[in-house]
């Protein structure tokens, strides 16, 4: 028995009894309501797209890479898929955007507790033992105890893994853009287990190629757009504001969902924080950089002669290569870089903004003319 849902990066994804039950529980159905790229659909308007449907992407396509890297055992496919499925059951509001606010713990840490405590109750009485449960939150939260695990964890965390296999292409697609779409089927294909580690054959080289020029791009084009990153800034600030009201506190925050501060934020139109948000009027961009050393001295300038409240700063970075991807080479085992000069050549992401009030945007712009 099995139900299976419309899914349009997927055409349909298959669901079985016991993940329909994880699916059904209020702490799984808030992911509804948190949306995948925070407040992003303020400049790309596509990009409404949730948590919810995440998980149920990486859920479907971490039980396909379970199967074409050769593993057989029917338990062990269960867990990984609800592993896939319960790997961001632990996200806050906005997603990403405002994991600052959860102070020493993350988001990981978060669904952990969930899949330990009133998720693993649940999946207890669906027959799973803590044995299970156990293994299913140390595969989702990349806590691996051994050789064996970690290769079970990387097919939902891993640098190839479900999580970022999903969430590119369902990014790209609801951004209305083509930059993170890749041929995962053909990567899918050409999955192997070599030395203990997930690897890829030299076949779907090009194919791997292009998944790692579409994270390059979809963060130069979407995750640090300019107006994307501001508008992160000042989300944070309407929500610290809401906390230091007392709106709400800090301990709840996890367990709300965007439609909670959306809620508060139109009823206060002439909150000069809810119009930055909500009304374009936003701290527009002044400078891009990417060298440190210049972007500390326009600051100086800066602060030299306007008010620091005026003025907002963001450093943007990211290692498109977090740890070694591998290539099944006439068999032998490569580092991806070894192999391909792209991979080689592929640039860390860093890029320095300033941004200022908007009427004092010319002002700005004109200084920093005559300092140069």
């Amino acid at each position: 028995m099995f139900k299976d849902i419309s899914d349009p990066i997927y055409q349909f994804i298959r669901l079985y009894p016991k993940e329909l039950k994880i699916i059904d529980s209020f702490v799984f159905q808030r992911l509804r309501y948190v949306k995948q790229l925070g407040v992003a659909h303020m400049v790309f308007p596509s990009a409404q797209h949730t948590r919810f449907e995440h998980s149920l992407g990486v859920m479907n396509l971490a039980g396909e890479m379970y199967m074409s890297l050769g593993y057989k055992d029917q338990r062990l496919f269960e867990i990984v898929r609800l592993a896939g499925l319960l790997h961001d059951v632990g996200h806050p509001p906005f997603s990403h955007t405002t994991e600052v606010l959860l102070g020493d713990k993350s988001h990981e840490h978060i669904g952990k507790e969930l899949v330990l405590g009133e998720i693993g109750e649940e999946l207890k009485s669906l027959g799973f033992s803590q044995e299970d449960v156990e293994l299913l939150a140390r595969l989702a939260f990349k806590e691996p105890k051994d050789e064996e695990e970690r290769s079970l964890s990387h097919i939902i965390t891993g640098e190839l893994g479900a999580d970022r296999m999903d969430y590119l292409r369902r990014d790209a697609y609801f951004c209305g853009t083509s930059y993170g779409f890749f041929d995962y089927r053909r990567i899918l294909n050409h999955l192997e287990r070599r030395d203990g580690k997930k690897c890829v054959n030299k076949s779907a080289l090009r194919a791997l190629e292009s998944f790692f020029l579409g994270r390059f791009f979809m963060y130069v084009q979407v995750y640090f757009h300019k107006v994307v990153r501001i508008l992160n800034i000042h989300l944070l600030e309407l929500i610290n504001s809401y906390i230091e009201r007392g709106l709400f506190s800090k301990e709840e925050f996890h367990k709300l969902t965007d439609a909670h501060f959306i809620a508060l934020a139109l009823k206060e139109k002439e909150n000069p924080l809810v119009r930055r948000l909500f009304l374009r009027e936003h701290f527009r961009e002044i400078y891009k950089g990417e060298d440190p050393k210049e972007f500390e001295q326009v600051k100086s300038y800066l602060l030299e002669r306007f008010d620091e409240k005026d003025l907002r700063f963001d450093i943007a970075e990211k290692n498109l290569i977090e740890e070694e991807s591998y290539i099944s080479y006439d068999a032998e085992l490569k580092e991806l870089r070894e192999v391909s000069q792209i991979m080689r050549n592929l640039p860390k992401i860093r890029i320095y903004r300033i941004y200022i009030e908007p009427r004092l945007k010319e002002h700005a712009l004109q200084y920093l003319k005559k300092t140069d």
